[in-house]
């Protein structure tokens, strides 16, 4: 499928293909570079760029009295239980930020996108002609969806899983709902991302320096030219 029609087809909840493209990136095992799994500019400076929203190179001390941004729990949006034994262990010391890859929905709850995204990640499958492997649960730690509201995800006990090649361990994976090479990340997801970096980056002592963008880490067009513009406006106080 070519990217036009990738970027063209839209999502509908509980068509298998659509959640698929929703997810694929971070499933192990393709080797295809995909638009999904990453709020991640391509491979330019779009990484150091969203660095400034995380403040200081000593986090930690400047980042302290940021408080939790309302997060929604697992439990309201009735998560199935993680299956451990899928999944590592990890302590966070960074973070990767993504965008989805596909048009936002903002028609949907995002309680409704958290478990489809969930439902189809857990279970086996195939993608364009490749098997599927069954996660053991949401790929991402947390979501921001449209409206900026933040879901929580994946534990942060354990590391987020891809089908890019890097290493996630220790690695703390933030998504923003959104194809950024077509449409733009809202005002409200921007502030949502920022609040969240900055309160991460206080509890876990994470320095700017390790708060990259996907395509900093991977060969991926993540997260799109209109999300980099956005953290550069961001950047500039604009």
């Amino acid at each position: 499928m070519s990217e036009p029609e990738h970027l063209d087809r839209r999502m509908r909840v509980g068509d298998q293909q659509t959640v698929s493209r929703f997810l694929a990136p971070l499933i192990p095992g393709s080797g295809g570079q995909r638009p999904i799994s990453g709020l991640l500019v391509s491979l330019t400076a779009g990484g150091f760029i969203l660095l400034s929203l995380i403040g200081s190179a000593t986090a930690a001390a400047e980042q302290r009295n940021c408080r939790e941004p309302a997060i929604v729990p697992r439990a309201d949006w009735s998560a199935a239980p993680a299956i451990e034994n899928r999944m590592i262990r990890q302590v966070p010391r960074s973070i990767v930020i993504h965008h989805t890859g596909v048009k936002s929905h903002p028609h949907l709850p995002l309680e409704q996108k958290l478990r489809d995204l969930q439902s189809y990640a857990q279970r086996p499958g195939s993608e364009d002609g490749r098997p599927k492997p069954a996660l053991g649960d949401t790929p991402y730690h947390f979501f921001i969806g449209y409206g900026g509201r933040i879901g929580e995800g994946r534990s942060l006990d354990f590391a987020g899983d891809t089908r890019t090649n890097y290493d996630t361990a220790d690695r703390i994976q933030i998504v923003v709902e959104g194809d950024f090479d077509v449409e733009h990340p809202q005002d409200e997801q921007l502030a949502s991302l920022e609040e969240l970096l900055c309160w991460l980056g206080g509890k876990f002592a994470i320095a700017k320096s390790s708060v990259r963008t996907h395509s900093e880490v991977a060969a991926t067009r993540c997260p799109g030219a209109n999300l980099l513009s956005a953290l550069s406006r961001l950047k500039s106080g604009g």
